[in-house]
């Protein structure tokens, strides 16, 4: 049974992964397409917006009524909205779709990742990790050359459908395979608390990524949404504090050891949003590589986090948790920091080398981070600790995405703006050489030149970042801690 659950969950895995390597690749020519350069941040904003705002929720649920149906819901919803994705007819829609898929996904990795963290004791799950990795691994090689074969040979829109044959499998296997015992519970769901963080939330995020798509935040909109925000979130804090069983329990909140992973976690998700949604960007507006080229940049960053991480696996029960962490978070400063130095001129040997070291990184520390995590409760909080782990890596993201293209739009904008040159010109083409080679070739290279300055902060406020997650390791422990009782 455990066999065979197991591959149902790397399925499910797979199915999320893949989503994002193929979407990354395809961006700029959906942006391109769908005339949306200004709301291409969206595209991966919607879907993170909603997979953080509902993680927490299905981990609660997932501690109280099982794991399974959670999953399977997951999934579905997940699967229908990778259909609608392919059918949309604008950016304006396909974003809703996107969030839609949100929900789903905000199912599908914590809850599996939790299964697994039943399933298996300490050292097996350091194992179990690494084939975790394996999945990321394969998708990242696999989605950039698929999604780039795909947007060139037949159209963006098949990059959804990949979708739907996993998610069939892997439903099917879940249903068939996995005997969950549920024990029947007086405990119920802060429905009030949990309708309070998901709106609180929802306005916070929305204002945030709404004011960096206007490139301005004193909109009558955003400066509503995060005072909603601040009502609703200081309301949901008052009813976790009454409530009998808070959606968000102090057991996971306050844990010293969980607060330093979650940290690090949080901030290293900005690292990775910095630079697997900006260096196609880089690749294909700077230095006019096509979108097959630009995904072949991305895939060192799941070849490395792989290999590491499988490898790093089999030795976890021996491991220091604090040095290797240390280590990981080390190299992701060291590969944002030669990122920052990046130009029109440089030899994609350079990018090739940070995105490895930066692949190594996560592989180092990732799998450490959440066999770590999920010790240090019982089985009872297992889901509520696992799932607001992936709640803070998806809220980094998306304040990643919010934050970083905030300061890209400015910086392009401005430029666009100032230059007597590329003044009057429209920014959309300028993402894909196909389209941005039919200019001149001044124009095409002050293009190039303001999308490289503009994308170089992005990569320093990625070095920012790692500095933050690498300085949270030091407060980890040198010692593997206790499995503890459910």
């Amino acid at each position: 049974m455990r066999k065979n659950v197991t591959i149902a969950l790397l399925l499910a895995t797979f199915l999320a992964a893949i989503e994002g390597t193929i979407v990354a690749t395809a961006t700029p020519v959906m942006a391109s397409e769908l005339n949306g350069a200004k709301l291409v941040s969206w595209i991966f904003a919607g879907f993170l917006l909603f997979m953080a705002v509902s993680t927490p929720i299905y981990g609660k649920m997932a501690d109280l009524y099982g794991r399974k149906r959670v999953l399977l819901f997951g999934i579905g919803v997940f699967t229908v909205a990778s259909l609608a994705c392919g059918l949309a007819q604008s950016m304006e829609t396909l974003i809703i779709f996107r969030a839609v898929q949100g929900i789903g996904a905000g199912a599908v990795l914590p809850i599996a990742m939790t299964i697994i963290g039943d399933l298996y004791t300490y050292e097996e799950r350091g194992k179990i990790q690494g084939i975790l990795s394996a999945v990321w691994g394969i998708s990242g090689v696999a989605g950039p050359l698929l999604g780039g074969f795909l947007v060139e040979s037949l159209s963006w829109r098949y990059i959804f459908l990949l979708n739907v044959p996993f998610a069939l499998v892997s439903f099917i296997m879940i249903v068939v395979f996995y005997k969950e015992t549920v024990k029947a519970t007086s405990r119920k769901i802060d429905y009030r608390g949990a309708l309070l963080f998901a709106v609180g939330m929802s306005a916070l995020l929305y204002g945030l990524l709404s004011g960096s798509e206007a490139e301005q935040f004193l909109r009558p909109t955003v400066i509503g949404s995060f005072l909603i925000s601040a009502v609703l979130l200081f309301l949901f804090y008052r009813a976790e504090k009454k409530a009998s069983d808070p959606l968000l329990p102090p057991a996971v909140i306050k844990h010293p050891v969980i607060v330093v992973i979650n940290l690090a976690v949080f901030f290293s998700a900005w690292v990775l949003v910095s630079m697997s949604a900006y260096i196609p960007i880089f690749a294909q507006g700077v230095l006019g590589k096509s979108p097959t080229e630009a995904g072949f940049m991305l895939m060192p960053l799941s070849l490395f986090w792989t290999i590491t991480a499988i490898i790093g696996g089999r030795t976890i029960g021996t491991a220091s948790p604090r040095y290797r962490t240390m280590s990981g978070m080390g190299l992701l400063v060291v590969g944002m920091l030669i990122l920052v130095f990046i130009s029109r001129e440089t030899s994609d040997v350079f990018i090739y080398l940070a995105v490895s070291l930066i692949g190594i990184g996560f592989g180092l520390s990732q799998p450490v981070f959440i066999v770590v995590l999920q010790t240090s409760v019982g089985r009872s909080l297992r889901g509520s600790a696992t799932a607001v782990n992936s709640f803070l890596s998806t809220t980094g993201q998306t304040l990643g995405v919010a934050i970083f293209g905030t300061i890209f739009n400015l910086s392009i904008i401005q430029a666009f703006n100032d230059s007597k040159i590329l003044s009057g010109y429209s920014i959309d083409p300028f993402f894909q050489a196909t389209t941005a080679n039919r200019y001149g070739n001044a124009v095409h290279t002050a293009a190039e030149l303001a999308l490289a300055d503009g994308l170089r902060l992005v990569f320093i406020g990625g070095v920012l970042c790692a500095l933050v997650a690498f300085a949270m390791t030091f407060r980890l422990p040198k010692v593997r801690p206790d499995d503890k009782p459910n």
